[in-house]
């Protein structure tokens, strides 16, 4: 049975909707009056909520004094048992990866059972002022780090661009970092450093290199997951499912951020990075075509420093047009040589990988096909991710919320393309190569 703070605010919240469908009726009719039995009963449910209000708040202070009571008396069993099956000391890191999920299920039926009324675990009181956030009597409660720990290990070492940036744990909000401000390497190299030879004796003109400030702020991305009463029922199962469910959504908002985020609250994109080196369609170019002649003008685009952590990303409907690629040879046509598939089944362009990813634009359109080093995208975290369980949000259809924060902040290192010793302003290099848009 339900326990009787459910069954007021329910109440609660059948009353105000009867009283919005009541208003919102009027509305619709040419914002008419109420009628004097629609009034009369808008006044009632007022009166009634007035009477609610009292009544909740005293089964409140009632549930939290036997909160408070249950844990008192269950304080060694919250120190002492963590959340999930005990393990061996020679457990494989198998065996933790499934105690840790099965701990996250635990904590959920717990909370459910906590707030229905079926009992209270002392380890929820223990979770809640863990984060200092939540609040017992609004069945908020922390997910304890242990249990949330596996979702960030998933997010890198699954994630088709979160494997391949340079990320970096910090302990603050945000972070500073000096890097080379170089445009132009035909008069100086790193910014302005510049060597001589000399006679024996001689000393060289001073100089020295430029640097940039890159300044980072944590930002905040989050989900939430809905969980049914009927689902809550095998803890392991339950927490690998919130687990998978939560580090594959986490992982698409970081990467969609990380290709095309403008900055705003949120990480700033490759796609807007100052350094970006845009090339030119073929003159006469088919619309939403890509051909060999794109590829190897983005390849000589790329600064040679970059061109061993390369990868081609991709949208999937760039597929069949790379796959039927030639290369013009009088009234023939050759294969080229330098698009091909690996033993593995992994197309490579100049022997650099091909990635499919959803974050890429539609084929013909800039961002469809893109040459990247992802090492020069600097990404910030704080480590973990944030997760809190409560019942009410959605009660009225017995489902559980779980929701689950991550802060990370990231961007382009490389302040402009870079002016090459030898080519020109116009063959300007750089880690990020898009081709302009083929409509």
């Amino acid at each position: 049975m339900p326990a009787r703070i459910h069954v007021l605010r329910q109440e609660e919240q059948d009353l105000k909707a009867e009283a919005k469908g009541l208003l919102d009726a009027a509305a619709k009719d040419g914002n008419r009056k109420l009628t004097e039995d629609e009034g009369a009963r808008v006044d009632e449910i007022t009166a009634e909520l007035d009477a609610l209000k009292p009544e909740i708040a005293r089964e409140l202070r009632f549930q939290d004094a036997d909160r408070a009571a249950a844990v008192e008396m269950g304080e060694d069993l919250a120190a002492a048992k963590p959340w999930g099956p005990a393990l061996h000391s020679d457990a494989t890191p198998a065996m933790k990866d499934e105690a840790r999920k099965a701990g996250l299920g635990e904590f959920c039926i717990a909370v459910r059972n906590a707030v229905q009324g079926y009992g209270y675990d002392p380890r929820l009181s223990a979770a809640a002022q863990g984060m200092g956030t939540a609040i017992p009597s609004d069945g908020g409660f922390a997910v304890p780090t242990q249990v949330a720990s596996g979702i960030e290990r998933t997010m890198f070492s699954t994630g088709a661009l979160l494997s391949r940036v340079d990320q970096r744990p910090i302990t603050g909000d945000n972070m500073r970092y000096l890097v080379i401000d170089e445009t132009d390497r035909s008069s100086t190299r790193r910014g302005g450093v510049l060597g001589y030879w000399v006679d024996e004796g001689t000393a060289p003109t001073a100089s020295q290199l430029k640097l940039a400030a890159v300044d980072l702020k944590l930002r905040k991305v989050g989900c939430l997951g809905y969980v049914t009463d009927e689902l809550i029922a095998d803890a392991s199962a339950l927490g690998g499912e919130l687990e998978a469910s939560f580090a594959e959504e986490l992982i698409f908002q970081v990467e969609d951020a990380i290709t095309e985020g403008n900055g705003v609250n949120k990480p700033l994109g490759y796609l807007s990075a100052p350094c970006i080196v845009s090339v030119a369609k073929e003159t006469q170019q088919t619309a939403a075509t890509i051909n060999t002649a794109n590829l190897s003008k983005m390849w000589a685009r790329m600064h040679p420093r970059d061109k061993a952590n390369a990868v081609w990303l991709i949208n999937g409907d760039c597929g069949p047009t790379l796959d039927f690629l030639s290369i013009p040879a009088g009234a023939s046509a050759l294969e080229p040589r330098f698009v091909n598939y690996g033993p593995t089944g992994i197309m490579t362009i100049k022997g650099r990988p091909v990635v499919e990813t959803e974050y890429n634009a539609t084929l013909g359109t800039v961002g469809d096909i893109v040459l990247i080093n992802l090492a020069r995208y600097r990404l910030i975290r704080k480590s973990g991710v944030e997760q809190a369980s409560s019942i009410h949000v959605r009660f009225t259809t017995g489902e559980n919320t779980i929701r689950a924060f991550y802060r990370c902040d990231g961007t382009i290192i490389d302040r402009s393309a870079i002016t090459p010793f030898k080519g020109g302003s116009t063959k300007t290099l750089s880690p990020v190569i898009t081709l302009a848009e083929r409509a």
